[in-house]
């Protein structure tokens, strides 16, 4: 007997519905841990966004001239500590002026201690230590 119509065959790999069933539960369960993980990362970012801002308001106590002052943020000038160590700061004496100088110590910043001019800035962790002087200039 002679049949004209050939039966299909089935792929080594298995029915095609069944393999199309299989990959289409591995797109979803794909989707669920890509979607899992895009929520993670995002409450991962909250996270770290909200402890920059809380870093960069935070206010640092540091030290002036035996005194405890607190400092916004984590870097200081050298007129920001001018101004916490001699906050009442008249004017010097007719044709004179005052002449700062100052060291500092135990800073986030490298060098950990040295002098500090006019113009100058540090960065200040908590317990930086400052001393300041004011010499009248004739």
């Amino acid at each position: 007997m002679n049949i004209d119509h050939e039966m299909p065959s089935e792929p080594p790999d298995g029915d095609p519905l069944d393999r199309a069933l299989k990959d289409v539960r591995k797109a979803e369960h794909d989707l669920e841990a890509a979607h899992e993980a895009e929520e993670r990362a995002e409450r991962e970012l909250k996270a770290a966004e909200h402890e920059l801002e809380e870093a960069l308001h935070r206010e640092t106590d540091i030290i002036v001239n035996s005194r405890e002052r607190k400092v916004p943020g984590h870097t200081v000038t050298f007129e920001q500590v001018v101004l916490l160590a001699f906050p009442a700061n008249g004017p010097p004496p007719p044709g004179q002026a005052y002449v700062y100088s100052m060291t500092y110590r135990h800073a986030a910043s490298a060098p950990h201690a040295g002098e500090l001019g006019p113009g100058g800035e540090v960065h200040v962790k908590e317990g930086t230590i400052f001393n300041v002087s004011r010499t009248v200039q004739s």
